[in-house]
C-alpha cells in the first residue's frame, strides 16, 4: 500500500463507509459516518525534541527558554497528508523539582531505579486521537507547552507565549516536508530524520485543536499566524479548522474569524468552571458585525458535553478537577444521580466530536456534517458504555453557518458604531432600539402578552478582560451563571396566548426559504425563575419548558411544531454548584412545516401557551443548511414515548412539572407531525394618511389605521420617507433625520411609526437637505396582510 494517494484514501473511506453496518440508534443518521471507526492505514508515532526555543513574554521585554519537543503520529504509508496540530493546557510539569534554571524536569532515577523525577508530557494524552486521525491519513503533531514563568502574573494568561510556541512547532514540521530539519538524535526508528520531507500537504490549511490554555492559544493564533508580516522571515499558516476544548478566555476580547471554530463546553468542568470558551462561541458568529474586516465565510459550532470533566479528555490528567462531593449531577462521589461519565466514556465522546471537527473542516469529508450542524449528537460507537445519562442526553450543538449558506430572522447584535479595541475600555456603543421592532432580515417584530422582551447581555465583568465589548445592554437575568456571553433576548410570559412574531420580508413582504433545510434557534431556560419547572438537579428530562414554532406564509396558512421535541435545550440545567445557562441549538427541518408555501414565508412566531408561564433566554433563529432532495424524520408525536421516571433515590423529592405532554427529546422518528393550522385572516387592514407637514423643526406624518379581519388587529405602520437618486435608487430619511447612502427603491429605510389605530412619525429637519422628498406609508395587520397608500410628498425648505 506504498504511496497512497488523496484521491485513493477518499476512495478507501467511502468503501469503508458504505460497507459499514450502522446500529440502529435514534441518534445515528444514515448517511453520517463513525468518526470512531479507525482508517486502513497502520500508524507511526515519533517523539521528537529539537532544541531550544527562545519566547517573549507578554511584556515584550523578558525572554525564557522552552524545550521544542512533542510527538507527531502519521502514517508511514501515506504519500501526501493534512496536517492537525494538538496543543495542551497548563498542567503540572512535572513530578518532582525541575534542576536550577531549569523550566521542564529530567528525568531521574535513584540507584536502585525507581523514578525520583520524572517530565510530565502532557502531549501524550491526546494519543487517542492522534492515531485515529492518522489511520484515516492525517498527519498530527502535539507538541509541549510546559513551561513555569509565563502563565501568571500576565494578563493574557500566557496565550500569546503559546502562539510562538505553535509557530515554532509548525516551522519544524515544516522543514521536515522540505528536507531541511533538524536531525532528531535517537534510534533510527525514533526519529523524525528525513521521514516526512514531502508528505505533508500545508497548502490547504491545517488544523489546531487547544486544550484549556492551549484552547485559549489556538484561538489567539488565528490573529497571530494571520498579522505576521511577509518580511517577518516566519512562515504564515492557513486555517482550515480551529478547536478550543475547555478553554479559558483571559484574551477575551478576541474574534475568532477566518477559520472554521469550534468550542467545547465540559458541563462538569471544575477547573474553567464558567465555561469562559462559550464567550469565544458568541464572538465567532457574526464576525463581520465586529470586524468590518472579517469576512463571514466559515462554520461555528459549540457543544455543551453533559458529564464531562475538564481533566479526562487527556490521558496523562489523571485527576479528576471536580472540586465538589456533594453535586448531585457532577460528583462521581454520588452514584445515585451523577451524570458524570468515567474517563473512557468522555474520550469517546471527546473523540467523536473532535475528529468528526477535523475530519470535516480539514479533510472535507461532507459525510460528517450531521454532527457538525446537530442532525444527530453522536455515533451509536461513541455512547457511553457504563456511565451518563444516555446518548440523546450527552451533546447539545449551537451551529451557525456562514453568512452565504443562511438567512437570519432574529440576531440580537447590530453593526456597532466604530469604536477602539475593547481591552482599552472604550465607550459602549449605544444600544439599539430596533433590536425589538426589526428583525436582521428588515422586517417587523410584533408581540403580545410577553412580560419581558428586551435585549440584555450577560456580561458582568466576572473575568480578567470583563466584557467581550462594552455593552449598553442591561445584564441578563441570573447574569453570572449565564455562560453564553453575548447578546440575547429575554422572553417572559405570565399567562396563555403570548407571542413573538418575527416578519422576515420589509413591510411583511413573503420571503423565499425553499432553498433552506432547517429552521434554527438557540435557547435556554432561566433556571431561578419560578416561572419555570425547577426539576430534581440531577433527571435532565424529568421537566423541560416548551413553546410552539410557527412559520405563516403569504396566504395566512400557519403550521406549528413544539420546540422541545426536537432538542433538549429546554431543559432545566441539573446539578447545584455546576449550574448553568448556555444557549443550546433548537434544530427544526423544514419538512416539519408540511403544508407551508417555503417559496412565500411571511413570518415566524413562536406562541407561549402550554406551558403557560415561563422565562427563557433566546437568540440566533435562522434558516440555514442546504434542503435535502428527501424529506428530514420529524419527532415523535406528544404522547409517547413517555418522559423516563426520576432515577434518584426515592427520599429526593422531585420538582414541580409542568402542566404539559411529556415529549420526545430526539429528532428521529417515522411519522410526520400533524399540521396546526388555524384561522386564517386573508382580509387587508383599512389606512389614511391624515396629515403630511413641515413644522419649524421636524417633518410630521401621522394618520389612521383599522383591521376587520379574523383575530383583528393592527400591527404596525411602517413609514418611508426618501428623495430621488438616480435611476431606481433613492436616498432615505433615517430615524435620526439622516440620509442613507443610495438604496434600491424596493429595499430602503422604512421608520416604525408610533401607534396603531392612531399613527404618527416624527423626523429632526436641522440636517436634512432642502428638496421634495416622498413619503411612502405601508401598514400590515398581525397576520400579514398589507394596505399599501398612495405617494404623497413633502417639501423641505
Amino acid at each position: 500500500m506504498r504511496g497512497i494517494s488523496p484521491r485513493r484514501l477518499r476512495l478507501l473511506a467511502t468503501a469503508c463507509m458504505a460497507a459499514l453496518t450502522l446500529t440502529a440508534s435514534p441518534a445515528l443518521a444514515a448517511d453520517a459516518a463513525d468518526p470512531l471507526e479507525a482508517g486502513p492505514l497502520a500508524t507511526k508515532k515519533i517523539d521528537y525534541e529539537a532544541g531550544k526555543l527562545v519566547v517573549t513574554l507578554a511584556d515584550g521585554v523578558s525572554t525564557t527558554q522552552i524545550p521544542l519537543r512533542g510527538s507527531i503520529t502519521y502514517a508511514p504509508e501515506n504519500d501526501f497528508s493534512r496536517v492537525v496540530a494538538f496543543v495542551h493546557g497548563r498542567h503540572a510539569a512535572c513530578l518532582g523539582s525541575p534542576s536550577p534554571g531549569q523550566q521542564v524536569c529530567d528525568d531521574l532515577v535513584d540507584e536502585n531505579g525507581t523514578p525520583i523525577q520524572t517530565d510530565v508530557r502532557s502531549y501524550g494524552g491526546y494519543d487517542y486521537m492522534a492515531k485515529n486521525l492518522a489511520s484515516h491519513g492525517y498527519t498530527v503533531m502535539s507538541l509541549e507547552a510546559n513551561t513555569t514563568n509565563f502563565d501568571n502574573g500576565f494578563t493574557d494568561g500566557g496565550a500569546r507565549v503559546r502562539s510562538q510556541i505553535i509557530q515554532a512547532n509548525l516551522e519544524l514540521l515544516w522543514r521536515w516536508n522540505n528536507g531541511a530539519g533538524p536531525y532528531v538524535a535517537g534510534e533510527p526508528d525514533h526519529t523524525v530524520g528525513t521521514k516526512l520531507v514531502g508528505k505533508l500537504n500545508f497548502a490547504e490549511g491545517i488544523g489546531l485543536m487547544g486544550h484549556s490554555r492551549g484552547g485559549d492559544a489556538v484561538t489567539d493564533f488565528i490573529g497571530y499566524t494571520r498579522n505576521l508580516s511577509p518580511r517577518s522571515g516566519f512562515q504564515r499558516f492557513t486555517l482550515d479548522g480551529v478547536l478550543a476544548l475547555a478553554p479559558v478566555n483571559y484574551t477575551a476580547y478576541k474574534m475568532p474569524y477566518g477559520t472554521n471554530y469550534a468550542v467545547l463546553l465540559p458541563a462538569c468542568d471544575g477547573d474553567v468552571s464558567t465555561l469562559q470558551g462559550a464567550r469565544f462561541f458568541e464572538n465567532a458568529k457574526y464576525p463581520n458585525l465586529t470586524t468590518p474586516t472579517a469576512v463571514d465565510n466559515f462554520a461555528k459550532v459549540q457543544w455543551y458535553v453533559q458529564g464531562t470533566n475538564h481533566n479526562f479528555f487527556n490521558t496523562v490528567w489523571t485527576q479528576d478537577d471536580a472540586s465538589t462531593t456533594t453535586d448531585p449531577a457532577c460528583s462521581r462521589q454520588q452514584p445515585a444521580t451523577t451524570a458524570r461519565l468515567t474517563p473512557a466514556d468522555q474520550r469517546r465522546v471527546g473523540a467523536a466530536l473532535m475528529n468528526s471537527f477535523f475530519r470535516r473542516y480539514i479533510g472535507q469529508e461532507k459525510a460528517f456534517d450531521p454532527i457538525m450542524t446537530g442532525e444527530v449528537t453522536l455515533p451509536a460507537s461513541a455512547a457511553p458504555l457504563t456511565s451518563g445519562k444516555g446518548l440523546e442526553q450527552e451533546v447539545k450543538t449551537s451551529y451557525v453557518a456562514p453568512a452565504a449558506q443562511r438567512f437570519d430572522v432574529l440576531r440580537p447584535n447590530s453593526i456597532p458604531d466604530p469604536q477602539p479595541d475593547p481591552a482599552t475600555g472604550a465607550t459602549p456603543t449605544p444600544a439599539d432600539a430596533t433590536l425589538t421592532t426589526t428583525t436582521a432580515s428588515g422586517g417587523p417584530i410584533s408581540t403580545s402578552g410577553l412580560t419581558a422582551f428586551a435585549v440584555c447581555n450577560p456580561n458582568d465583568i466576572a473575568w480578567r478582560q470583563g466584557p467581550t465589548f462594552p455593552t449598553a445592554y442591561p445584564v441578563c437575568p441570573e447574569g453570572a451563571t449565564n455562560r453564553s456571553k453575548g447578546n440575547q433576548f429575554t422572553v417572559a410570559w405570565d399567562g396563555p396566548g403570548a407571542y413573538l412574531r418575527a416578519f422576515l420580508g420589509r413591510a411583511a413582504a413573503p420571503v423565499d426559504v425553499s432553498k433552506y433545510g432547517v429552521l434554527d434557534l438557540r435557547a435556554a431556560m432561566n433556571r431561578a425563575d419560578p416561572r419555570n419547572p425547577a426539576g430534581d438537579g440531577y433527571t435532565p428530562n424529568l421537566v423541560t419548558q416548551n413553546f410552539d414554532v410557527t412559520l405563516i406564509d403569504a396566504s395566512g396558512k400557519r403550521v406549528s411544531t413544539r420546540a422541545a421535541n426536537w432538542s433538549t435545550a429546554l431543559q432545566p440545567s441539573i446539578g447545584n454548584q455546576f449550574r448553568h445557562i448556555v444557549l443550546n441549538g433548537i434544530r427544526i427541518p423544514l419538512t416539519a412545516f408540511a403544508g407551508i408555501d417555503l417559496t412565500k414565508v411571511t413570518a415566524v412566531e413562536f406562541g407561549f401557551s402550554s406551558p403557560a408561564l415561563g422565562s427563557i433566554q433566546l437568540a440566533d433563529v435562522m434558516f440555514q443548511e442546504t434542503a435535502k432532495s428527501t424529506p428530514a424524520p420529524s419527532p415523535a408525536t406528544e404522547d409517547e414515548p413517555e418522559a423516563p421516571k426520576p432515577d434518584g433515590p426515592p427520599s429526593a423529592p422531585p420538582g414541580p412539572i409542568v402542566d404539559a405532554p411529556p415529549v420526545a427529546t430526539t429528532p428521529i422518528t417515522t411519522t410526520l407531525e400533524s399540521p396546526k393550522v388555524v384561522c386564517v385572516d386573508t382580509v387587508k387592514p383599512t389606512a389614511k394618511l391624515a396629515k403630511v407637514s413641515l413644522a419649524r423643526k421636524a417633518v410630521l406624518i401621522s394618520g389612521t389605521a383599522a383591521d376587520t379581519g379574523c383575530g383583528a388587529a393592527i400591527q404596525s405602520t411602517l413609514v418611508e420617507i426618501y428623495t430621488a437618486a438616480g435611476k431606481g435608487k433613492a436616498r432615505f430619511v433615517t430615524v435620526k433625520g439622516t440620509l442613507s447612502k443610495a438604496l434600491p427603491l424596493t429595499g430602503g429605510i422604512a421608520i416604525t411609526a408610533k401607534g396603531t389605530s392612531a399613527w404618527s412619525v416624527s423626523v429632526a429637519k436641522a440636517k436634512l437637505p432642502k428638496g421634495t422628498y416622498r413619503v411612502r406609508v405601508s401598514t400590515f395587520d398581525k397576520a400579514g396582510n398589507l394596505k399599501k397608500l398612495p405617494l404623497k410628498t413633502v417639501k423641505v425648505s
